[in-house]
């Protein structure tokens, strides 16, 4: 390997802004292209791959080639399973507020099915392309003087034991102080909302009771459950001391009725804390969402309020 690259890392964090880490591809969903070639168009295939390539290059020819290098390096480790190694292609001695165990984590969830039960059996660094806001993005998300990038398209040839199948995957690799970094990088995953629903019985809650729950619910635009996000409530046309939260799925100290709650549920206790004004009959309380934030969640529009009553 060149020694250009022989500090490996990958390039990007999977909670920073334009630069989320990511698959931009179909990799969610192994088999949607199914593959007939052989193992000598595999080798053909990988034939074409830097390493082999003609050793009078250009300039640009040579950057190319240790760009498509870098991601080949950060890819094989990746579907290899190690992603103590792969880790190791983060910089993140360049971002100030993720470390190295943080992407450790990331890639075993993001793509430990996925090295369990595929084999890459060719990694073919296709073609290059142009995308100059990326490359600036990556700039001013690093504390580095990012000198040269490549937006890459790899074809993937992975193989189980019922059948082989073929990916394209998307890798931004860049150079920092004459070091090449690649990563899998995705731009295109657009924010989904999520919303509030709360169970019929708990609408609306007595000024006066100081054992007052609600029961929430809370799914994304598409009718999707949300796990691991927080309901927030707070004081609206009704008072509320401090703030309330509860997570979805957390189901610890809750007794009785509440006691068994499902992924997406989360259960806010008042304990006494609501209360009207004198001259009230009613008022509210106010609904917010803070989604995972390795998600793209979002809760921009008004949720349903809870209802505080005078009996």
């Amino acid at each position: 390997m060149d020694d250009r690259i022989s500090r490996r890392r990958l390039l990007s964090t999977a909670a920073a802004g334009s630069l989320t880490v990511g698959v931009a591809g179909c990799l969610d969903e192994f088999g949607s292209e199914s593959s007939d070639d052989d193992d000598d168009d595999a080798t053909a295939d990988a034939g074409n791959s830097p390493e082999n390539a003609d050793d009078d290059l250009s300039d640009e020819d040579e950057t190319y080639a240790t760009a498509c290098e870098a991601g080949t390096e950060f890819l094989e480790t990746t579907f290899e399973g190690e992603f103590e190694a792969a880790g190791d292609y983060y910089p993140h001695e360049y971002l100030a507020e993720y470390d190295r165990e943080y992407f450790v984590d990331y890639l075993e969830g993001r793509f430990g099915d996925a090295a369990e039960e595929y084999d890459l059996t060719a990694t073919n660094c296709a073609e290059s392309t142009d995308d100059h806001d990326m490359i600036e993005a990556a700039r001013d998300e690093l504390d580095a003087e990012v000198t040269a990038g490549e937006w890459l398209t790899y074809e993937l040839d992975l193989e189980t034991d019922e059948e082989a199948v073929s990916e394209l995957l998307d890798v931004l690799a860049i150079e920092i102080e004459g070091t090449w970094y690649a990563g899998v990088v995705d731009v295109s995953v657009p924010d989904t909302e999520v919303t509030v629903e709360i169970a019929e019985a708990s609408q609306q809650i007595d000024a006066d009771n100081e054992d007052a729950a609600v029961l929430v619910s809370v799914f994304d635009e598409n009718g999707e459950t949300v796990p691991g996000a927080t309901v927030i409530a707070t004081g609206g046309s009704a008072q509320l001391e401090g703030v309330v939260h509860a997570e979805t799925g957390a189901a610890d100290d809750l007794e009785g009725t509440y006691d068994d709650l499902e992924e997406h549920q989360a259960v806010l206790n008042f304990d006494g804390r609501q209360s009207l004004r004198d001259d009230q009959e009613t008022g509210t309380i106010e609904l917010d969402i803070v989604p995972r934030s390795d998600s793209n969640y979002v809760d921009e529009h008004p949720n349903r309020d809870i209802l505080v009553i005078r009996n």
